[in-house]
């Protein structure tokens, strides 16, 4: 089952080459939202209708946005459903985020839509102030296994709760924990347990039995090849575990290794080659005749369906498809899976043993598979200016026919579309080598429905990075809502493209990849007749980062003598220090693998010369910086220290640290904060550049 809530190492997994789409995007439609209803033509239905929320306002000059729809109008998200067990686990978030389980069967309703009302509260805990990563549902003793921390501070353990009395349990207290698998039969839990809170950590497999609490410590890594974030996966006799590693820490050589129970001396061998570059690989749950063992891999530069077989012990390329295949499912003799770009995505019926397409299915947005089991599949869909879809697709009969089960009401979907969404194509200062032409990066343009009419309240911001999503986002709508004009671009190493497109920012961060950026911007001040004052850069995580680096950018870096003055700048959760940030993340094989091993003295210098902390001085336009004080995932002493050698030099810093959250800010009266200080900082730059240009 996939984790709720992926570390961000999930998102850079298995992606991306080329630059564009390549099936050309077509803006979405701009269908305004119809007349509205008489309401004294129909007494009944308003007195009848439920209360209407409560407004959250936040102000941008005189635009009052409601941001309670966006926030809590459709209150359901994180969907994870267990077919196989006919439970569906989500969310329903708010002022509280509380877990619930709706039952799903398998009958004649199967394809109708689910009153997500309904949904049992199991446990009576707000889990916007704690990470849950995934659910794995033991049906045989009514007990949900949990991937989750007790702070919102991502040190992953093992839960239990018990479905029948709400009792929830930390199981493991180990210092960080990749993830969890079960053995066929539900009696065994194998998981990877990691030693440590600064590399070099120490991981091992440990197994533990469901009834007893029993665990063994099977074997641990070593430097050579090093145990990483998967969920392991036991043969069917339970005899062997599957799990992923990586040689030599290294995230571009990734790899499927196999642990032989029966074995005296156990040892963890690979079973992919290991002198193929690759991202670690996606291991599907279930097998083929008791045989084969599948997995999403990129090794001919796209992701791409594989068959390993323990009898031939030998890997078999079942697709060769030149887009990549984000999301897999194996059900009988089937697999179900999505193969896309930003263009659009592709639902894909294949021969689990042949790989042979059967049937396939175009959606316009961003499509996932969640789940597959019984002769049905549920699939994820969102676009701009779609918020969030499940679909299923009855597998028994031919062809795929989506049928929504869950989905706004159209009305509320209408009202959280604030953007005006057009796919572009922005050239960059490179050429592309698979055609000698400018390189063009992909973007999605979102200009508000209602712009402003006063030119001095126009901005634009572009993201940072982890843009150029065909998918709904919260923030970009509530900007646009403000009448903020947004920019979404796939700069160099964002996914969707293929490996080689992804790979372009290795050892390179706050590079090619900031220059890119400075490119786009350019573009937006051609493009919407727009001064730099009024065009700023956001972001957060790798963002955040890319935000400080941007407005703090060394001209000479890479000998390309460029830069851009962005008008201000918006850093959520950023790093500002690479090197220590790799002393104290989660995740410092992500920093080696783009900045470089800072144990070289060559790669330190560089590291350090890439950190915005180092550049400090060259701030000029305004930045707000924001974190959460429980980070681990990027300390939030990496935003402190930057803050105040900003302070220290009197340039333009705001400061907003959230108390006891983590990575993200949770929980509808937090997230309204968090919007508010972002309109009063971004009036505060309109309000300046207004009159700079008055001035001048």
């Amino acid at each position: 089952m996939t984790p709720m809530r992926p570390p961000f190492w999930i998102g850079l997994a298995m992606i991306s080459a080329a630059c564009a789409p390549s099936v050309a995007a077509t803006p979405y439609p701009e269908a305004e939202p119809p007349a509205g209803v008489d309401a004294a033509a129909e007494p009944e239905a308003e007195a009848a209708a439920p209360k209407p929320a409560e407004p959250v306002l936040a102000r941008y000059f005189d635009r009052d946005v409601n941001l309670q729809p966006f926030l809590a109008g459709f209150p359901y998200g994180r969907f994870q459903p267990s077919l196989e067990t006919g439970a569906l686990f989500y969310f329903d978030k708010g002022e509280r985020y509380t877990l619930r389980m709706l039952e799903v069967g398998d009958g004649p309703g199967a394809m109708e839509r689910l009153d997500l009302a309904k949904g049992k509260a199991v446990v009576d805990v707000d889990w916007s102030k704690r990470s849950l990563w995934s659910i794995h549902h033991h049906e045989a003793s009514q007990t949900l296994w949990l991937h989750a921390d007790a702070s919102n501070d991502e040190k992953m353990n093992l839960w239990t709760l018990d479905l029948a009395s709400g009792d929830l349990v930390q199981v493991t207290d180990h210092d960080y924990v990749y993830g969890l698998g079960m053995s066929a039969d539900g009696s065994t839990i194998a998981y990877l347990p990691r030693k440590g809170t600064k590399a070099p950590f120490e991981t091992c497999l440990v197994l533990r039995k469901v009834d007893s609490g029993k665990e063994e410590q099977v074997l641990c890594d070593t430097p050579a090849l090093t145990f990483s974030w998967s969920e392991p996966r036991f043969s069917p006799d339970g005899m062997e575990v599957y799990f992923n590693a990586l040689v030599e820490g290294d995230r571009t050589r990734g790899q499927m290794v196999r642990v032989d129970l029966r074995n005296r001396r156990r040892v963890a061998r690979p079973v992919t080659p290991t002198k193929t570059s690759r991202s670690s690989p996606d291991i599907l749950e279930g097998w083929v005749d008791d045989d084969k063992l599948l997995m999403l891999a990129n090794d001919d530069g796209y992701a791409n369906l594989y068959a390993y077989s323990r009898s031939a012990d030998s890997i078999t390329q079942l697709t060769r498809y030149t887009e990549d295949l984000t999301s897999a499912h194996l059900d009988g003799d089937e697999v179900i899976a999505v193969h896309r770009t930003p263009a659009g995505s592709t639902v894909v019926r294949l021969d689990a043993r042949s790989g042979k397409e059967l049937a396939q299915h175009r959606l316009q947005g961003t499509a996932d598979v969640s789940d597959a089991h019984g002769g049905r599949a549920w699939l994820t869909h969102r676009s701009p200016d779609v918020v969030h879809q499940t679909l299923a697709v009855d597998l028994s009969t031919s062809g795929i026919t989506p049928h929504e089960i869950i989905g706004l009401e159209p009305q509320l979907e209408r009202d959280l579309v604030a953007c005006k969404a057009s796919a572009v194509s922005i050239p960059t200062f490179d050429k592309d080598p698979a055609t000698g032409k400018p390189r063009q990066l992909h973007a999605f343009l979102l200009e508000p429905r209602t712009p402003p009419a006063e030119a001095d309240r126009r901005l634009a911001m572009i993201t940072a990075f982890y843009g150029g999503g065909n998918r709904y986002s919260v923030f970009d709508q509530i900007m646009c809502a403000a009448g903020v004009t947004v920019v979404s671009p796939a700069v160099r190493g964002s996914s969707g493209f293929g490996k080689a497109f992804y790979s372009l920012n290795d050892k390179d961060l706050g590079g090619d990849e900031i220059v890119d950026l400075f490119h786009v911007a350019r573009w937006v001040e051609q493009r919407l007749s727009l001064p730099a004052a009024r065009i700023g850069v956001y972001g957060g995580s790798h963002g955040g980062y890319a935000t400080m680096r941007a407005l703090t950018f060394p001209p000479a870096t890479n000998g390309h003598n460029d830069n851009y003055y962005f008008g201000f700048g918006l850093a959520h959760a950023g790093f500002s220090d690479i090197k220590s940030f790799y002393d104290a993340t989660n995740i410092p094989d992500w920093v080696v693998l783009e900045s470089g091993d800072p144990n070289k003295p060559e790669d330190l210098a560089k590291m350090k010369d890439r950190s915005p902390l180092t550049h400090v001085g060259r701030l000029r336009a305004p930045i707000l910086v924001t974190h959460g004080s429980q980070d681990w995932r990027v300390p939030v002493a990496e935003s402190r220290q930057f803050v105040d050698a900003a302070k220290a030099k009197s340039l333009p810093v705001q400061y907003v640290e959230f108390a006891g959250q983590g990575h993200h800010i949770e929980g509808l009266a937090l997230q309204a904060k968090a919007y508010q200080v972002r309109f009063d900082f971004l009036r505060a730059v309109a309000e300046a550049a207004t009159q700079v240009q008055a001035g001048g």
